[in-house]
């Protein structure tokens, strides 16, 4: 069964007790909680626990994208963006959050090369699914769009990258907007033989991410195709992250509509 979550980033301007609870009224099942929200609501894990249990919300977390690189050549921003991401861990822990999100590291310059990048990722990772097993964290690193500097973008990226990791705390996030700017979403799906932990949603053209799911951008992803893919190897919450600046307020309103339907659809949601 798939529910409906959002990110807790398309309502940043509200706290996050503000957030949470208008999801919940909205009918959402889960808030993917980013970092940064958690840290400027100034709550302890331990009152997230307590207000989302309070509410009957399952929560999950995303680690904090801006300014972190876990492969960085600059060495010190590399070991701080590992540090982080380790706290990150014990804070996903301390909230009894069962599943982290996280950005694989990326290259510093477009005059780099991806094979130079491949074994700190891979070592970075290591060090982070030992902490997520000894912490009991789901760890899913996430696919990316294709911009300058990124290289966990392809099917064969994503294997490369779990199974030379080869832990059972270390996971996809699908971000099924994000491979809409690399290939077919729906074969990409077909073709994943690794564990799902979290699956992103949001429209997208094969240029813009996050859209809204009603747009009139040319060349957008089928989802009535894709979601019975992701239904045969998932069960769990899609989390939410179309997004218009200015209107956050309708978009978590419509994009709730909008994705129950899809899923009443494809007789997905029962």
């Amino acid at each position: 069964m798939l529910k409906i979550g959002s990110s807790s980033e398309i309502l940043r301007k509200h706290h996050l007790i503000e957030a949470a609870t208008l999801l919940k009224e909205l009918g959402y099942d889960t808030i993917e909680i980013w970092m940064g929200h958690y840290v400027t609501s100034g709550m302890t894990p331990q009152e997230v626990k307590s207000v989302m249990n309070e509410l009957g919300l399952d929560y999950q977390v995303h680690a904090d994208v801006r300014d972190v690189n876990l492969t960085s050549t600059n060495q010190g921003i590399q070991e701080e963006s590992l540090r982080q991401t380790l706290e990150t861990i014990e804070r996903t822990s301390e909230m009894e959050a069962k599943t982290l999100t996280l950005h694989p590291g990326r290259m510093s310059s477009s005059k780099d090369q991806t094979e130079d990048f491949w074994d700190i990722q891979i070592e970075t990772f290591q060090t982070i699914a030992k902490h997520a097993e000894k912490h009991n964290v789901q760890v899913g690193v996430e696919n990316m769009e294709k911009r300058p500097k990124e290289f966990v973008l392809h099917l064969e990226d994503v294997h490369q990258l779990i199974r030379s990791v080869d832990s059972p705390n270390l996971g996809l996030t699908l971000d099924l907007a994000h491979y809409h700017s690399v290939g077919d979403v729906k074969e990409f799906v077909q073709a994943i033989e690794v564990p799902i932990f979290n699956v992103h949603i949001s429209q997208a053209s094969p240029q813009k991410m996050h859209l809204p799911f009603e747009t009139d951008h040319e060349g957008i992803i089928s989802f009535e195709d894709v979601l019975p893919e992701v239904g045969k190897k998932y069960e769990g919450a899609l989390i939410i992250e179309s997004y218009v600046h200015g209107k956050e307020l309708e978009m978590v309103e419509s994009n709730y509509r909008w994705l129950e339907s899809c899923l009443e659809k494809c007789k997905l949601n029962s």
